[in-house]
């Protein structure tokens, strides 16, 4: 090995390399961002368009349809998932993967440039999907001493702007402010004596509220730009405006109308643990460090609570950077306390300080060097890099460990160190390449999987195999330079030996030959332990089949949100008293922290929507988990409904079982999912299975008789003009205070008085300028709508959920599949949503990445070691491993989950490594004279020591993981399990069997060749006897 040659006789240019590796890894450790997962870019796109006023079906034809129609022509899209609500719609598009996110929002806006909106509608608002976008802090401002409208100028005009200042901080939501607006409130009976119309006065008032260009006025000497200006300043002055009924007949606003210095309408209410605040929420920039974006905010609230006193308070709510934070700090606990645990491990084999420091040296160096990759590719510190970085641990010293060995054993053949450190480490040098091959050959297919998984685990891949290959690089300059410079040179290694260290050498010795001799009856009874093998092989697919498959771990990470429905046309204020009443029951029950309680809002703005956020106490302090509580709340909380309407669920997140199924026949749709939901809330561990069909309001719809309204020349589009700018108010200008713009509406007052029969006396104007009651050119009917009206790709979608508390969550799927197969109508389609949906996705990604893996590994050792013969029996260790992580799932009642997988996958290229040290020796003396069976059981003799030890720091590096009790320590837990059982299985397996498997495998090849051969002369000898005849 060149590169180890060198670095032992130039010591200083082979620390100066790794040194630099570590100068640059330092450099780059600050750059890195703190995510919770990886911060991968998907092309999802959202496009929102409010109309105020609309109902669902005016929304549907006139905003959603023509949306739909014109996104369906943008190349790589792949589903478009559209809403219609009361006042807007929405389409939600999503692109295949390999179309650009930045090129899929600008074919969007071009499309939306496109369509023809009705010209009341909001400006259409297009936005890009952001992974990690969701707010990071919430913050809660109140004042005993401001008003709320007061308080709310403080949060929007100057606390926000002081926030955006910060680096790194992204979106900011202020919820629960009552921002100023002047409202005319027109007097409706005096208005309909008068038989004024609510458009003719409109109209009038904005024609009075201007500011227009009026041109340029020239001197000799200069030219000066005109304006007419006509912005009120104070209430008094709109109140004053001038109304001309006729020509002989002139009133003010004032004398028709109230006009009030007030507030936006509230669509939502929000609590703090029973106080009422404004709410702030603060997102984050891709890519910038989440706990240094809070830390700076919690600066400025310091600063702020400090200088204002006791006018106001300000403080946080939720922080997710803490909770991120302390799994971050969990992982490198762990990191830390396996690096201990392997290391001690190599000290109990080799018991010197001097190898052991040697072996130590290799982990940092690796994980340092690692993060320089990261910075260059824009990673970011996250769960999933640092659980790489933490299961690579037993990796990392292996190299280094199976060198040291190797090194060690040349020193007791009675060779000075130089020589040791060169040939210990050229022996090895093949062996130690085929290894770090196997394992690169495996995660680089992982960082590179298709799919939404394929980009989540891609970060995970190339931290895995960049440390590996650098532990590699460490193992073959500074592990032979320092053992070649801090070992003694000592021919006389036993008496250097302490008692412990000499009883420990006699009685490994004696258990290395009881290992071989077993060996050695095992080869001679090689048909019998190979079809021992294949039983267990056999009972591992047995066993697969009691291990229950879901998508993600449940983290106990105290926190989880509640939902409770009420009948669709609850008013704000009704809502608010019940929900007051529900957040007082679940502040009393044992275990709650804190309740942040909102009433509507949202994008559908519905006031019947209540949502809880809960946070817990320390799970120290609880004997429940987050998953038991929100199913023992939920449950409770089912005593508080009044009504069939009124229901409790989950946030959208939280319901793993989603289903879509859709059609153009909507009658078929709806009574298909009744059946589904029947049969749904049958199967075990599945409760309060519904859908979105349940989701019905009551609306008022005016029916214009338009032969009537014609002949009094009124159009459909001023009834509707008339009644909207009534009861939802309709701008007609600026009123200027304070420095700030802010907006005059016309409507009615909002009294909760409103009866139909006003609704029918509402005026509207006629051709010659008179007007007409409502009630002789229209009926009105009460009746019953969808409250959101959904569809996917086109058509009609009806969506079912349900909550899911087991573990198994893809038998539950598969019967479900099963059920629509036998009871589907032909023209009702159907689309798995939620984690069933990513569930199936990722089996089929991760089954074909694991089909790639197993053909690279055998790739790279056919390469390797230039024969067929030697990869195909290391490639028996491979299944042999899967019984020992099926089984250890097993006894842990862990779930096979997505982690457990990739655990699976990583165990593949692990397990691999001992049947290389273990066939490339045998093949090694093979090749110096031996029989085989002789060069197995003298590479048995001499790789068991590596084998035993590089397979017990693999595990001491994973225990921190199993029995970590930090923050998301669930989900590393079932992954470290998982690798665990394959590792002792594997091992054990691996060191009987593949031994044998490949004495089999040479001897059916001498066999067949003697029978190729005896064939060859037989044909031979017939030849000769026809030629003599």
């Amino acid at each position: 090995m060149l590169l180890s040659k060198v670095s032992i006789k130039r010591p200083y240019f082979a620390s100066i390399l790794n040194l630099l590796i570590i100068i640059f890894g330092l450099m780059s450790y600050p750059k890195l961002g703190i995510e919770d997962q990886p911060n991968i870019e998907l092309p999802l796109i959202t496009v929102s368009v409010a109309y105020s006023g609309s109902n669902p079906s005016t929304s549907e034809e006139l905003l959603l349809k023509p949306m739909e129609k014109s996104f369906r022509s943008i190349t790589g899209l792949k589903n478009m998932n559209g809403s219609a609500y009361q006042n807007g719609a929405n389409v939600s598009l999503e692109f295949e993967l390999d179309v650009k996110a930045d090129r899929a929002i600008e074919d969007v806006r071009n499309k939306v440039s496109q369509i023809y909106f009705p010209k009341d509608a909001d400006t259409p608002i297009v936005e890009k999907y952001e992974m990690n976008g969701d707010s990071i802090l919430g913050l809660t401002l109140s004042s005993t001493k401001l008003s709320k409208r007061e308080l709310s100028n403080y949060a929007i005009f100057e606390l926000k702007p002081l926030i955006q200042q910060i680096k790194g901080v992204g979106e900011i939501d202020v919820i629960g402010s009552q921002e100023r607006e002047v409202h005319i409130e027109l007097n409706s009976a005096l208005i309909n004596s008068m038989q004024l119309s609510p458009i003719k006065i409109k109209n009038q008032i904005a024609s009075q509220i201007v500011t227009l260009p009026a041109g340029l006025l020239r001197t000799p000497t200069s030219v000066t730009g005109m304006s007419t200006q006509n912005i009120p300043t104070t209430i008094d002055s709109i109140a004053k405006i001038p109304l001309e009924l006729n020509p002989e007949n002139i009133i003010r606003v004032e004398d028709i109308a109230e006009v009030k210095d007030s507030v936006v309408e509230a669509r939502s209410y929000g609590e703090f643990n029973g106080k009422q605040s404004i709410f702030i929420y603060i997102g984050k920039k891709p890519q910038s460090n989440m706990v240094e974006v809070s830390n700076n905010i919690r600066e400025l609230i310091k600063k702020i609570n400090t200088s204002q006193g006791e006018n106001l308070n300000l403080s946080v709510i939720f922080d997710d950077s803490t909770w991120i934070s302390s799994s971050i700090e969990s992982v490198k606990f762990d990191l830390l306390l396996g690096a201990i645990l392997a290391v001690f491990v190599v000290f109990i084999f080799l018991h010197d300080w001097r190898n052991t420091v040697i072996c130590a040296v290799s982990i940092p160096t690796s994980i340092i060097g690692t993060f320089i990759v990261a910075n260059a590719l824009n990673f970011t510190l996250n769960n999933l890099t640092m659980l790489a970085l933490t299961l690579s641990i037993g990796i990392l010293v292996d190299d280094s460990i199976v060198v040291i060995e190797n090194i060690h054993r040349h020193r007791t053949l009675g060779k000075n160190i130089f020589t040791a450190a060169y040939d210990g480490t050229a022996e090895i040098g093949l062996a130690a390449i085929a290894v770090t091959l196997a394992i690169v050959a495996v995660f680089i297919p992982v960082a590179f999987m298709e799919g939404v998984i394929g980009k989540f685990f891609f970060e995970f891949g190339i931290t895995v195999a960049t440390s590996v290959i650098i532990s590699l690089f460490v193992a073959f300059t500074l592990v032979p330079m320092m053992s070649s410079r801090l070992l003694k040179d000592d021919n006389h290694l036993n008496s250097q030996k302490n008692k412990y260290a000499l009883f420990f050498d006699n009685k490994f010795t004696e258990f290395q030959k009881k290992y071989q001799n077993t060996l050695r009856f095992l080869l001679r009874y090689k048909k019998s332990t190979l079809s021992g093998a294949l039983v267990i092989l056999i009972l591992s697919v047995v066993l697969l089949k009691f291990v229950p498959m879901t998508l993600n771990i449940d983290e106990d990470n105290g926190k989880t949100r509640i939902s409770f429905t009420l009948a669709k046309d609850t008013p704000l204020a009704v809502s608010t008293k019940r929900a007051q009443e529900i957040e007082k029951y679940i502040l009393s029950y044992p275990g709650v922290e804190s309740v942040l309680m909102r009433v509507g809002g949202g994008q559908l703005g519905v006031a019947s929507d209540i949502n809880y956020n809960i946070t817990l106490i320390d799970p120290k302090k609880r004997n429940f988990t987050t998953a038991q509580f929100k199913q023992n709340i939920s449950e409770n909380l089912k005593h508080f409904i009044q009504n069939p309407e009124e229901k409790v669920g989950f946030g959208t997140r939280d319901y793993p079982l989603q289903i879509s199924i859709l059609s153009s026949n909507p009658q078929s749709l709806e009574q298909y999912s009744q059946k589904l939901i029947e049969f749904i809330n049958t199967l075990p561990d599945v409760k309060d299975a519904s859908s979105n069909a349940d989701d019905s309001t009551y609306e008022y719809k005016i029916i214009p008789n338009r032969v009537k309204a014609a002949s009094l020349g009124v159009t459909s589009q001023d009834i509707a003009n008339t009644i909207r700018y009534l009861y939802a108010g309709e701008k007609v200008g600026d009123f200027f205070a304070d420095g700030r713009f802010y907006d005059i509406k016309i409507m009615l007052p909002n009294n909760n008085n409103q009866t139909l029969n006003s609704l029918a006396g509402v005026f509207i104007p006629t051709r010659n300028e008179n007007s007409v009651l409502l009630s002789t050119i229209a009926t009105i009917e009460k009746v019953k709508v969808e409250s959101v009206i959904r569809h996917l790709n086109g058509e009609k979608e009806i969506t079912i959920k349900a909550k899911y508390f087991g573990k198994d969550l893809a038998g539950v799927t598969a019967q479900i599949n099963d059920y629509m197969k036998k009871t589907m109508p032909f023209e009702i389609k159907n689309k798995l949503g939620g984690d069933t949906e990513f569930l199936n996705e990722s089996i089929k990604i991760i089954s074909s990445t694991l089909l790639l893996a197993v053909l690279f590994i055998f790739m790279v050792l056919c390469a390797q070691f230039e024969n067929f013969m030697g990869p195909f029996s290391i490639m028996l260790s491979v299944p042999l491993a899967f019984s020992g992580s099926f089984l250890a799932l097993i006894i842990t009642r862990q779930p096979m989950s997505i982690n457990a997988i990739i655990g699976i996958i990583m165990l593949m290229g692990l397990v691999t490594k001992n049947a290389i040290l273990l066939i490339e020796f045998a093949q090694q003396k093979t090749k110096e004279g031996m029989a085989v069976n002789e060069g197995l059981l003298e590479s048995a003799y001499v790789r068991f020591r590596p084998i035993l030890m590089t397979t017990l720091t693999m595990v001491a590096g994973m225990i921190p993981l199993i029995l970590s009790t930090g923050p998301g320590h669930e989900s590393r837990a079932n992954m470290g399990i998982t690798v665990v059982g394959g590792l002792i299985s594997s091992a054990i397996l691996t060191l009987l069997i593949v031994p044998c498997f490949y004495s089999f495998i040479d001897e059916s090849k001498m066999k067949l060749k003697n029978i190729l051969q005896r064939k060859k002369q037989h044909t031979h000898t017939l030849k000769e006897s026809n030629t003599i005849d």
